[in-house]
């Protein structure tokens, strides 16, 4: 028996009976954590199994702690927790058949209740299949999911594990956004901003654009198609957001009303002045040219989240993720 084993009980754990890393020859103990636990808290990182150092179990090790640290606000160091989801050492997902998930999910569900975190980061694949029973880190990580027990719950959030980020530097970028995203709607609960638009569905109503023409500030501009073809295809609709309002202007589209709007279209667009906004600009500029609009000052938030980070996502939808969560339609995903 090695030294490691000398530190555990040979008395198997209640609720433990049955488990098949007991008759592997690793060493075994279940660190029963949540009997120790004497207050509660509002962040609780779970790690895939506990580690052994200096005869002590761990979640994580020095240089995982101190990714974690480098990276949580400041004022939630003192509320966070940190636990493993399997509770005997050095287990892997290919040590937990489903039998032995159930077993060790009991002990799982009685450390986070008696914490009550409203926000639980389960950190790697092991540790979502434990705690709600999903895989996939990589297309779930930074998603909101709920968690219910008895008469608690909370919102688990995946993330890629720190050892992982440790040695893919890339994934580190992800894992800081997921963390102070997930933090600023779950525990901060910012609101979305107030939204409205305005149709422009008559000639009339084009003169509320006459500020656009001019303006130094930044606009952003929009096109719906038909299709991807800007050869064959058509624009449905083309919206313009500005400091003073967002604008939608119908032109191939089965409401569209009669009006000429194109002469203010390319005002805007050909304002010298400020900034015109794209996402994946390429797309909207060659369907504009066909219709005989160009645009000039244009910025393009694809590209400029490239020259950020070459490895983060750029998708629209990834990009309000990152900057904007709270705008996100759906806070949390059943």
């Amino acid at each position: 028996m090695n030294e490691l084993q000398n530190l555990f009980d040979d008395e198997v754990p209640e609720g433990c009976d049955g488990c098949s890393i007991l008759k592997q020859s690793k060493p075994f103990h279940c660190n029963l954590d949540h009997e120790k636990v004497g207050r509660e808290y509002d962040i609780l990182f779970l790690a895939d199994s506990f580690t052994y150092m200096y005869g002590e179990p761990y979640p994580f090790n020095h240089k995982e702690y101190k990714l974690i640290h480098e990276i949580l606000p400041q004022e939630y160091k003192k509320v966070t927790s940190f636990s493993a989801s399997v509770k005997c050492p050095k287990v892997r997902e290919a040590d937990m058949p489903p039998s032995n998930m159930n077993l060790c999910r009991e002990h799982l569900y009685k450390t986070v209740v008696k914490l009550r975190p409203k926000l639980v980061f389960v950190c790697g694949n092991l540790a979502m299949k434990m705690l709600i029973k999903k895989s996939g880190i990589a297309s779930k990580r930074g998603t909101l999911f709920p968690f219910v027990h008895d008469d608690f719950e909370c919102t688990v959030v995946p993330l890629f594990h720190p050892y992982s980020v440790i040695i893919e530097p890339r994934h580190r970028y992800l894992f800081e956004l997921d963390i102070r995203n997930s933090i600023s709607r779950v525990i901060e609960k910012k609101s979305k901003s107030d939204f409205s638009y305005e149709i422009i569905d008559s000639d009339t109503k084009l003169e509320i654009l006459e500020p656009l023409f001019t303006t130094d500030t930044p606009v952003s501009c929009d096109i719906e198609t038909t299709g991807l073809d800007f050869k064959r295809d058509k624009i449905q609709t083309i919206a313009f957001s500005h400091e003073s309002g967002t604008y939608t202007i119908p032109i191939d589209h089965k409401n569209s009303p009669e009006l000429s709007p194109w002469d203010a279209i390319e005002r805007i667009l050909s304002n010298k002045n400020n900034m015109k906004v794209f996402q994946n600009a390429k797309f909207d500029l060659k369907f504009l040219w066909r219709y005989g609009v160009s645009a000039v000052n244009v910025w393009d938030t694809k590209v400029m989240q490239h020259l950020i980070n070459e490895n983060a996502p750029k998708s629209l939808s990834d990009l309000v993720n990152m900057y904007f969560p709270e705008e996100l339609e759906e806070d949390v995903v059943s």
